[in-house]
Order: C-alpha cells, then sequence, then structure tokens
C-alpha cells in the first residue's frame, strides 16, 4: 500500500475519532442542562413565611425546625429561608385553599405536573454546591433521572440525618445486582456491617465512575490494601493497570473476589506450562523427550498457580529454580 494512502486512512480514522468523543460529550452535556434546571416559578406568588404554612401543615413545620435546613437564617440563602426556600414562594397556594399546583411538590416527582428529576435536583444546587456536590451534573445518578431526594428526606428527624435509609439498604433499592454479589461466599464485609457503599462510591459523583478516586481504581483499593501497591522490583502487568481486571469488588463465588476460580482466571491471559506435559530423558542422547501424560489435564486444572507462583501481585525477590529472574513471582 501506497504511504500516501495509508496517510490518508489514519487522518479519517483520526478524524471519525474525534467527532465520535465530541459527540459523546456533546449530547451528555446537553441531556445535563436539559435536566438540571429551575421549576418555573408561580405566576404572582410571593414570600408568606414558614408560620402561614404552620397553618395547614403544623407537624412538618414543627419537625422542620429542629433540622440544619430549619436553622438557616434568611441572609444565608437566596430568596427566603424555611419552607419556601425549596417549595417557592406560597401566597398563590394559601389564596387558593392549598390547591397543590400552586406551589413546587417534591411528591412523586417525575410524574405528570410535578416537577421533574432535574428540577427537584436544581432547588438542592442552589446551596449545595460546592465539595461532593459540584460533580452532580455529570455523574451517573443525575444522568439517570435519579434525584436527590429519592435518597435524602428533609423533613426527617436530625438524629437520623438526612438519609431516608441507612446503607447499604438505601442504596439496595436501586441495586438489587449489588445485593446479590454482596451474598456471594466472597465479598467486601458491607454485609456484615464493618463497611458501606459510600467507603468507596462517591454517590453524589466524581470524575471516575462515581468512586472517591480522581486517578485510578487501583489508587482507590490501596487505601486499604497496601501491601498490593508497591512498587516491586517485579511487577504483575494487570496489578499496575486495573485490580478489576482480576477481581469483582463486590462479590464472587470464587475466593479472594476473584471473577474465575484458579487456574480458569490466570489461563485467560497465560498458556499452560510443564503441568500439560511429561519431560523423560533420551537414552544415549542426553535430550529431553517431551510428551502429553495421561494425568497431565488432572494436574493442570487441580493445581491453583498461587501454589507457586504465591507472589502474585508482585515481589523484589528473584523466583527460584525457575528461568526468567524474578518474573515468575513464586517468592
Amino acid at each position: 500500500m501506497k504511504r500516501s494512502t495509508i496517510q490518508t486512512l489514519m487522518m479519517l480514522a483520526l478524524i471519525v475519532s474525534v467527532a465520535m468523543v465530541m459527540g459523546t460529550c456533546a449530547s451528555t452535556k446537553g441531556k445535563s442542562k436539559a435536566m438540571i434546571k429551575m421549576p418555573v416559578a408561580i405566576k404572582g406568588a410571593t414570600y408568606e413565611g414558614s408560620d402561614s404554612c404552620a397553618d395547614c401543615h403544623e407537624d412538618e413545620v414543627k419537625s422542620f425546625r429542629g433540622t440544619i435546613h430549619g436553622r438557616i437564617a434568611d441572609y444565608e440563602v437566596r430568596g427566603k429561608a424555611g419552607c419556601e426556600s425549596c417549595h417557592g414562594p406560597g401566597s398563590v397556594h394559601i389564596e387558593n385553599d392549598g390547591d397543590t399546583s400552586k406551589i413546587i411538590r417534591f411528591t412523586n416527582v417525575g410524574d405528570e405536573g410535578a416537577i421533574t428529576p432535574g428540577e427537584a435536583s436544581a432547588i438542592c444546587l442552589q446551596c449545595h454546591t460546592d465539595d461532593a456536590t459540584m460533580d452532580w451534573r455529570g455523574n451517573e445518578h443525575a444522568l439517570n433521572d435519579v434525584t436527590c431526594v429519592d435518597c435524602h428526606k428533609v423533613h426527617q428527624d436530625p438524629a437520623k440525618g438526612t438519609l431516608k435509609m441507612a446503607e447499604p439498604e438505601l442504596c439496595y433499592q436501586c441495586h438489587a445486582d449489588i445485593r446479590a454479589k454482596e451474598s456471594y461466599p466472597s465479598h467486601h464485609p458491607v454485609r456484615e456491617g464493618k463497611m458501606k457503599c459510600s467507603d468507596c462510591h462517591e454517590n453524589h459523583g466524581s470524575s471516575l465512575h462515581n468512586l472517591k478516586t480522581e486517578e485510578r481504581i487501583n489508587d482507590l483499593c490501596w487505601k486499604c490494601h497496601t501491601d498490593k501497591q508497591g512498587p516491586f522490583t517485579f511487577e504483575h502487568a494487570p496489578v499496575v493497570e486495573d485490580c478489576t481486571i482480576c477481581h469483582d469488588p463486590h462479590g464472587t463465588v470464587a475466593d479472594n473476589l476473584l471473577k474465575q476460580n484458579e487456574p480458569f482466571l490466570c489461563l485467560q491471559c497465560h498458556h499452560l506450562h510443564f503441568h500439560s506435559v511429561f519431560t523423560t530423558k533420551q537414552p544415549g542422547t542426553g535430550l529431553n523427550k517431551v510428551s502429553p501424560e495421561r494425568h497431565s489435564v488432572k494436574m493442570v486444572m487441580g493445581t491453583r498457580c498461587t501454589q507457586c507462583h504465591s507472589q502474585i501481585h508482585g515481589s523484589d525477590l528473584p523466583s527460584l529454580s525457575t528461568p526468567g529472574q524474578g518474573k515468575s513471582l513464586t517468592r
């Protein structure tokens, strides 16, 4: 193939790749902008104050005043503090005998006549604009129409916090597949109460799959599994690249959160070696004869690779009785 033709094909491939990336970013950005927007204000409505709300909603106002939101002063928010800081001006709602269509309400979000999930979140984001919520607009929850009030309850007893229920049960309401994985024999101690979902996940969004790391998945795993971090003189490539190549952090049937049992997991990348053959000396030649052995399959399938390659995450020591310096990770 001519050099000019190759250059033309490479240029076309580059243009197509850039167009696909820009198209993906544009579609995500447009979707996010369409979702996160303030609801339309009730025409002609003015602020009346939380005391006016108490005439009908006495219990709600009483419980709200004890929460962190209820203790916020007027000068700390845009518009008006209290009930109307989220529900909007209430005068028209009061004048029409509590007509629910004349007030911003957070029940049945997404249904016809109610505010959308994006509008519900936009109200919260008027104040919650820093720290964890900075990435809300692009996170997986927001892009799947999950809103703040799906997990949080503002009028709740302050002693219970703002979550509707404790982790992990709250997360399991949607993530039923993860609940199932946590029931597998090998799992992180979430159901035992020693860990919770938010130890690893940033539920309000992050730059990497809603995980509490800004760089690589490995950096998150190494916060607990520091002995696997290295650097090692002799390294195992998938360990350096991504822990989830071999492990499923939510749970597996195989030991140690491995996606498959040994040796099947290892055989996805590595070929069979001396277990699959039997070596004998050729009389008078000094040469070895390599031939299949009747027990070779049993030896391969019934042996764990880590019986010999025990330092599978990396080692600083050379391997014994095995060529290739320390690459065999046997000690």
